[in-house]
This record gives structure tokens, sequence and C-alpha cells, in this order.
């Protein structure tokens, strides 16, 4: 065989192999990207809400609890969709199934918007901790909060001392909850 060919034969099966192996690579870092991303969608859902949420959407069970609903909106549409396709792709589901399922994933999603979706005025708890805040601090501890771009006063974190953790983690929630919605 012509040295040139030899050449050129090896150069093509060195090229295969390397893209190949790159190719390879890449799929290994998506599917551990995919994985970390999986595991923290579980992670936030919980065993009890992961569970409740597939029921709901892969064996037509009861409807979702308003805690589960909460925790499904807090991890996201996004990660919802990630345990839904990844079920789907495990169980080998028909297209026609497939198509059931994100119809029913999409429906639970929406429902769930919907029961946790803060009202304008929100619960009597949820006002007292508006009201205990006062605007000015609300707004000084959300953009410390949310953007970390400015420091909150003595006073404000006086306020929030005397409102408590339990009204600084439920402004955090429904804060949380309400971006996700918008």
């Amino acid at each position: 065989m012509d040295t040139s060919i030899k050449i050129t034969l090896l150069l093509v099966t060195l090229f295969f192999v390397a893209t190949k192996g790159a190719a390879n690579q890449s799929n290994v870092a998506q599917s551990l990207s995919k994985s970390n991303e999986l595991q923290k969608c579980e992670n936030g859902l919980g065993t009890k809400c992961g569970h409740s949420i597939y029921q709901h959407v892969f064996k037509a069970g009861k409807e979702v609890s308003n805690e589960c609903c909460s925790r499904l909106i807090t991890v996201g549409k996004d990660c919802h969709d990630l345990l839904t396709e990844v079920t789907i792709v495990y169980k080998r589901l028909s297209e026609k199934k497939a198509r059931e399922i994100w119809q029913k994933n999409d429906k639970a999603w929406e429902d769930c918007k919907k029961s946790v979706a803060p009202s304008p005025r929100g619960s009597s708890e949820l006002q007292n901790c508006e009201n205990g805040l006062g605007t000015k601090c609300g707004h000084l501890i959300y953009k410390n909060v949310f953007e970390s771009k400015t420091e909150v006063s003595k006073d404000c974190c006086s306020r929030l001392l005397t409102v408590g953790k339990d009204c600084h983690d439920l402004l955090t929630e429904v804060t949380i909850v309400y971006k996700r919605l918008t």
C-alpha cells in the first residue's frame, strides 16, 4: 500500500477516534450535569412530595397538596419537566402515552401555580409580617436578600428581629414563589 494512503487512513482513523472520544466526553459531562440537576430537583421536592406528584402525573393519583405544590413551584418548571422527562425515558413510554403524560405534567404545574399563588394582600399572617416591617424596611430587606445591592439599616434589622424569623422566612418564600410565577 502506498505510504501516502497509509498516512491518510491513519489520520482519518485518529480523527474519528478523537472526535468520538470528545463526543463521549461531552455526553458524559451532559449526563453528569443532568444527574446533578436531577438530584437537586429530587432533594427540593422531598420523598413525600416527589411521590405525590409522580402518582398524580403518572398514575392519575389524588390531587397534589398545597405543601407539595409549594415545593414544586419552588424547585421550578425546569425541574418538574426534567423529572417527568427522565421518568418517561426510563419507563420507555410510547409517544402517545408520553404525550398524555406531558399534558398531565403541564396541568399539574398550572394547578399548583394557581393553588400557591400569593394573593395581592395575602393571608393575615403575611399581612402582619408586612405591617411589622413597614414598606421602607421591607424594600431594603428585599434588595439585600434578592439583589445584594444594599445594606440593611439598624432600624430595619431591629424591625426584622421583632417580627421574627418565621415572618422573614414566610416573606422570602412567598417572594420566591411569586418570582417563579412571573
